[in-house]
């Protein structure tokens, strides 16, 4: 929900607009954790006074409709939001980067037929790719080149993981509470985009703050925040903030702040 907020703040959707961006995504924040949470977990138990205050804060939140929220059970899919926010101009927001904004081929359905913002970006990406090898790497191919192939990804991706596999969701979280338990010296960087859909900020965040490390570890996490999407790059302000960040992180590894080891999650 937090991703959705910055959406809607980002295209000036919101009740009332605030002026700082991360003050604001602090205070959803802890209303996602705390009353909205709370919210779900009641389920049908919920009072209906407090039914009414947290359908009162989602829509200063997210921009959406109290009515749409309430059809909606208090809950709302990205997919949902990305087609809902919107609708009334029959456009959808990108999954990738919210910042994007496309038209639907279906108006009244309820989730984008595609990703404004992958479609945005593919053709120059495949453009810049195809110039490179051919000229650069002298590399020819009558061959397709995709950005991303989906038919791989959401069809005939190999998700085994060894010993460890599981018939649920893959959940790599424990592989990297292991390395970090194991060597103690390894630090991780997280690097996050505020209007991506795609690896929502707030999951990180509670991805990570859930690994159960030992005290002395948890600090060895640190987070950045740019005002962009998934392809943090596609926000020259945003590249220019990453490249600063990276740059004191690894130079706090190479001046033995880090001690031996840096990596980026």
């Amino acid at each position: 929900m937090p991703t959705q907020a910055a959406a809607a703040w980002y295209h000036n959707k919101l009740p009332e607009h605030p002026a700082d961006l991360p003050a604001f995504l602090n205070d959803v924040r802890h209303f996602a954790a705390g009353e909205y949470a709370d919210a779900l977990m009641k389920g049908d138990a919920i009072s209906q006074s407090e039914q009414n205050a947290v359908l009162a804060a989602l829509h200063r939140y997210t921009g959406l409709s109290e009515s749409y929220l309430r059809e909606s059970k208090l809950r709302i899919p990205s997919d949902r939001f990305e087609k809902e926010l919107f609708r009334s101009s029959e456009q959808t927001v990108g999954r990738l980067d919210a910042r994007f904004l496309g038209y639907d081929l279906d108006v009244m359905g309820d989730s984008p037929d595609y990703d404004p913002s992958d479609v945005a970006v593919s053709g120059a990406f495949v453009g810049a790719f195809n110039d490179y090898v051919r000229k650069a790497l002298h590399y020819y191919s009558d061959e397709h080149y995709y950005p991303t192939h989906y038919d791989v990804v959401n069809r005939g991706w190999n998700w085994n993981r060894g010993e460890r596999s599981r018939p649920a969701a893959t959940n790599v979280a424990d592989d990297l509470q292991e390395a970090m338990t194991k060597n103690p010296h390894l630090r991780v960087f997280s690097a996050n985009g505020y209007y991506d859909f795609a690896t929502p900020f707030f999951g990180t965040e509670y991805t990570l703050s859930h690994l159960s490390l030992p005290a002395a570890l948890r600090s060895h996490i640190t987070y950045g925040y740019y005002e962009s999407g998934h392809m943090i790059y596609l926000h020259t302000p945003a590249l220019a903030k990453l490249k600063a960040d990276l740059s004191r992180f690894y130079d706090g590894a190479r001046a033995g702040e880090y001690f031996t080891h840096g990596a980026i999650y």
